[in-house]
């Protein structure tokens, strides 16, 4: 096969944004390019637990709790999975090389209490990456509240958003974002070329001191072969509020509105019927998702749980379309947003 087409980053766009990385200029053909009618078989990307997965779940637990390991110090191998653990692997290689996407069905949430649930989730996740940090007070494990209905497609800010419902079902949406490149790139490359130009995201308050209240990053990204997308319009357009933020041109929000009408089609849109139990997996680079759940949210334990993922095996990334980020009780990771310091901050409150 013919290696893609690609340019590099010296080339002067009309808007003043020079790409700073390769840019894909043909189809990308990888299986993570794909579109609502090619996803027939569930077997690509999903895991249904099976008795033995649920016993081995069940003893790594205990032994957890017997040795009164806390949660930031649970690590694979204090939370021995003989057999899923490989499964758990072959999900992550999917993950990344495959549809971008996977559920795991069946982790038996009406068994356990809140604090055996946070254990198996964050167990589980070790075997595929390590979790990051979602806000500035250095959380990793979080709680979010999904909107019932009209959520916004978009990306995460890590290598992999992983969510958890114990009560609730509901419904995610997944879109390649290969195929939306794809598209666009049918359309109209120049739109495409604006795609690799830098953007600034609202941090909404999340920066260290002394940082720029937004993020300057690329929406695509062409590197090693894979093609990685980042898109988050609601990030975008409140960055907009900063006065030394460059404006939004026409053809920026051209490029926007083709992407959600894109987004929005059938033909690229894939739903995905959730239960209590289900662990959602999501590539932030890979596919855009949404999520919805039913009925009202009476209390926290409705809210669906979630881990920022740092893959152990993930793609390479240039320094200008990720960032490092430390926190408490594990290794630095990418995405993520870094923690400030809680205890100096807790002493000057004093």
């Amino acid at each position: 096969m013919a290696e893609p087409a690609t340019q590099r980053g010296s080339l002067a766009l009309d808007f003043g944004r020079a790409p700073s990385a390769d840019v894909l200029r043909e189809p990308c053909r990888t299986a993570a390019a794909w579109k609502a009618a090619d996803l027939g078989e569930p077997a690509e990307w999903r895991l249904e637990l099976s008795p033995s997965h649920l016993d081995e779940l069940e003893s790594a637990l205990k032994a957890a709790r017997k040795n009164g390991i806390v949660l930031l110090r649970l690590t694979g191998e204090r939370f021995p999975l003989p057999t899923l653990g490989a499964e758990l692997r072959r999900v992550a290689r999917a993950l990344e090389d495959g549809r971008g996407f996977a559920v795991i069905k069946g982790v038996p949430v009406e068994r356990y209490d809140d604090a055996e649930i946070n254990t198996i989730f964050w167990g589980m996740a070790q075997y595929l990456g390590f979790p990051v940090s979602q806000d500035s007070f250095g959380r990793k494990l979080g709680r979010i509240r999904c909107a019932a209905a009209g959520p916004e497609l978009r990306t995460g800010g890590s290598d992999v958003a992983a969510l958890l419902s114990s009560r609730l079902g509901g419904r995610s949406t997944v879109v390649s974002s290969a195929a939306l490149y794809n598209e666009v790139l049918r359309g109209d490359p120049l739109l495409v070329d604006r795609m690799y130009g830098r953007f600034q995201l609202d941090r909404w308050g999340e920066q260290l001191p002394g940082e720029r209240p937004y993020r300057s990053v690329p929406l695509a990204c062409w590197c090693d072969g894979k093609l990685s997308l980042r898109y988050a319009r609601r990030d975008i357009e409140s960055a907009q509020r900063f006065p030394e933020v460059p404006r939004l041109e026409p053809a920026d929000l051209e490029l926007f509105e083709l992407i959600d009408e894109l987004a929005a089609s059938a033909e690229f849109r894939f739903g995905i019927d959730i239960e209590p139990g289900d662990i959602q997996l999501f590539n932030n680079y890979a596919v855009l998702h949404a999520h919805a759940q039913d009925g009202g949210i009476a209390d926290a334990d409705d809210h669906l749980r979630q881990l920022w993922l740092t893959l152990h095996n993930g793609r390479s990334l240039p320094p200008e379309f990720t960032w490092e980020t430390g926190g408490y009780g594990g290794p630095r990771g990418r995405g993520g947003v870094a923690p400030r310091d809680v205890i100096a901050r807790a002493s000057r409150l004093r």
